[in-house]
């Protein structure tokens, strides 16, 4: 092989490779606490997990966005000691006695549990997540208040992993 068309090779390795790099480098590394899920039902909600604010015993936040309205839940994430139960605890009330928090769980690509044991030492952000009882609450907390310039009810719905921010 001469020297031109071992460089044409070696560039055409570099260009194949870059896109599947670029892929590994988007889903590698990225814990619950900086994943983007999308509803299974396809309205447009968008459960976003963030930092926990600083000082505090949480391991997250989340919101709820939807595109006709920005933030329409927002959470502490706090796991319990011993079991590993993950709840969304309602950021407007911070005292978890006074406030109303919902259990969330995780599910991988084969519908078994992937509820980290740890938040905050998992790498990957599960598949699919579900939150007990939240479809109810937005009923209530919404009804005859829904127009046409408001989100739909959220519903229990199946969230599905989107990105990683």
């Amino acid at each position: 092989m001469n020297r031109s068309s071992c460089f044409s090779f070696m560039l055409s390795m570099v260009v194949l490779s870059v896109p599947a790099l670029a892929k590994a480098a988007q889903t590698q590394g990225c814990p619950i606490a900086k994943s983007v899920y999308r509803d299974g039902d396809g309205k447009g909600f968008q459960l976003v997990f963030g930092p926990p604010p600083p000082n505090t015993p949480y391991h997250a936040t989340a919101v709820i966005n939807h595109p006709q309205q920005r933030q329409l839940y927002r959470f502490l994430v706090t796991q319990s000691s011993g079991y590993g139960s993950i709840r969304l605890l309602d950021q407007v009330n911070k005292n978890a006695k006074q406030g109303k928090s919902w259990w969330i769980t995780f599910f991988d690509q084969n519908l078994k549990s992937a509820t980290p044991l740890f938040l905050g030492q998992e790498t990957e952000s599960p598949k699919y997540a579900v939150i007990a009882e939240l479809g109810s609450y937005d009923y209530y907390q919404r009804r005859g208040r829904i127009t046409q310039n408001t989100p739909p009810f959220l519903q229990d719905v199946l969230w599905i992993f989107d990105h990683c921010q």
